[in-house]
């Protein structure tokens, strides 16, 4: 356990955001692709939807990522269809795959852990070479990643997002060196989500500066501030549990705050998932990371 918390507590808050890719991706590839199968797209969307509902299953997320995949098949250019997968990809990784390595020492999990971040990694992608041309050229053309991420726009969010998200979890699960090489992408990444859209996927870019200032300025942050980002977090949607979960691992566990620490992470435990019953199964995930920290609280809160 002692290990696990380690690398979480090294994460610098990348566990949320993300590292770049390579130049020689997906994107700078060919991203349009022809079409390999035939069939009803929207009968097969109709059948992942219902899947994907009951995700808390892992053999259910599996089948709805299968037939996203087959739908793909037939209509490549989906952009709804290939950012919803990249989050799939992340949900199965996170939500399922990391209990099963970080808890339970489960090997085989952690590399299908890293092949679903890669994976969703490369759906993002592709949705946005797709998507937005003009980020495409100049990103292969190796100009500045901040004049590619300048030709994005609003509807350009959640493929940022999720593919920053995916690109960062890989990264911490391979290499500390890699991470802190692409601290300053995962940054422009996040920065542009907070930009256009504060608010998306319960205000994910203010978790991701939270946790980025437990580290930055380097090594011992700015708790003060992080503190701020968290707590805007929590409060714009208090029923979105890992918000809690992040700030209790890594910022109230480096400040010494037991007593918030337990708090917070017996609040995430006490919490009904049917009062958000659209998440459900990331909150089920998260009560369980919390029951990991609350169990392992004499190694993780640091003496004040």
């Amino acid at each position: 356990m002692r290990s696990i918390v380690l690398a979480g507590a090294l994460s610098v808050g990348f566990l949320l955001g993300a590292c770049g890719a390579s130049r020689q991706s997906g994107i700078c590839g060919d991203v349009n692709p022809e079409a390999t199968g035939t069939g009803d797209v929207a009968a097969l969307l109709a059948e992942a939807d219902a899947a994907w509902a009951q995700r808390g299953d892992l053999a259910q997320a599996e089948k709805a990522i299968s037939l996203w995949d087959q739908a793909l098949k037939i209509d490549p250019k989906n952009y709804p269809v290939r950012v919803q997968l990249s989050h799939a990809h992340y949900f199965v990784a996170d939500s399922h795959l990391s209990l099963k390595k970080d808890f339970d020492g489960d090997e085989a999990a952690g590399k299908k852990m890293l092949e679903h971040y890669q994976e969703g990694q490369y759906q993002a992608e592709m949705a946005l070479g797709q998507k937005y041309p003009a980020y495409r050229t100049k990103y292969c053309a190796r100009q500045p990643f901040d004049a590619a991420l300048q030709q994005l726009d609003k509807d350009a969010v959640p493929a940022v997002y999720w593919y920053a998200t995916n690109l960062g979890r890989f990264a911490l699960a391979t290499s500390l060196v890699e991470v802190l090489n692409q601290k300053d992408r995962i940054k422009a990444m996040m920065d542009l989500v907070h930009q256009l859209d504060p608010g998306y996927w319960y205000n994910a870019a203010d978790r991701y500066l939270g946790a980025y200032y437990t580290k930055i300025p380097f090594p011992s942050g700015d708790l003060k501030t992080s503190a701020g980002y968290f707590e805007r977090a929590i409060d714009a949607a208090p029923q979105y549990l890992a918000s809690k979960v992040i700030y209790a691992q890594m910022n109230l566990a480096k400040a010494g705050n037991r007593e918030l620490f337990k708090k917070m992470l017996d609040d995430v435990i006490a919490f009904d998932v049917s009062q958000a019953p659209d998440l459900a199964p990331e909150n089920t995930a998260e009560q369980e990371k919390a029951k990991h920290f609350l169990a392992d609280i004499d190694f993780m809160v640091e003496e004040e």
